[in-house]
C-alpha cells in the first residue's frame, strides 16, 4: 500500500485486524450468512496527550445498515462506560451526529488524517449504555 493511495474498505478492515492493540477491543457483526455487516475497534489511546485512557479506533457499518441501530450497539460494545476519546473527520457531519448522540462532544485536538491529509478533531465522551432512540422517546400517559 503506498502512501498516495487510499486502502479499499476491506483493506482497512484486515489493516485493523492486524493492526490491534494487544488490549484492545474488536466487535464484528455479522449477517446470516456470515457477512460482515459493521465493525468497531477500541483500546488504550494512541495519543500521549489524550485525556483518557481508551480511545475508540474506528466504527464501521455497511450503507445499508445506516440507520438500524447497528453502530449504536457497536459503539456500547467496544467502549461501554469508559471514558473514550476518537478522532473524527472534520467536515463529517453524520458521524459528528452520531457520536454528540452518544455523549461525545469536541475536546479541542487537532491533526491531520494519516493517508487522505483531511483534517479532523478529537471528541471525548462517555457512551451511554441506553439505547440513543429510548433517551429521545417521551414517555406516554
Amino acid at each position: 500500500m503506498t502512501a498516495n493511495r487510499v486502502p479499499e474498505t476491506g483493506e482497512r478492515w484486515q489493516l485493523r485486524f492486524e493492526m490491534d492493540e494487544p488490549d484492545g477491543v474488536v466487535v464484528v457483526s455479522t449477517g446470516l450468512e456470515g457477512e460482515i455487516l459493521g465493525i468497531a475497534s477500541a483500546g488504550p489511546t494512541c495519543d500521549q496527550d489524550a485525556p483518557t485512557q481508551w480511545e475508540l479506533y474506528a466504527i464501521n457499518v455497511l450503507a445499508t445498515h445506516h440507520g438500524t441501530g447497528l453502530a449504536d450497539q457497536l459503539i456500547i460494545a467496544v467502549i461501554g462506560q469508559r471514558p473514550t476519546t476518537l478522532w473524527v473527520l472534520q467536515d463529517n457531519k453524520r458521524a459528528h451526529a452520531f457520536y454528540t448522540r452518544h455523549g461525545f462532544s469536541p475536546e479541542g485536538g487537532t491533526r491531520f488524517h494519516e493517508s487522505t491529509g483531511a483534517p479532523e478533531i478529537r471528541m471525548i465522551g462517555v457512551v451511554r449504555t441506553e439505547s440513543p432512540l429510548s433517551l429521545m422517546t417521551s414517555p406516554t400517559g
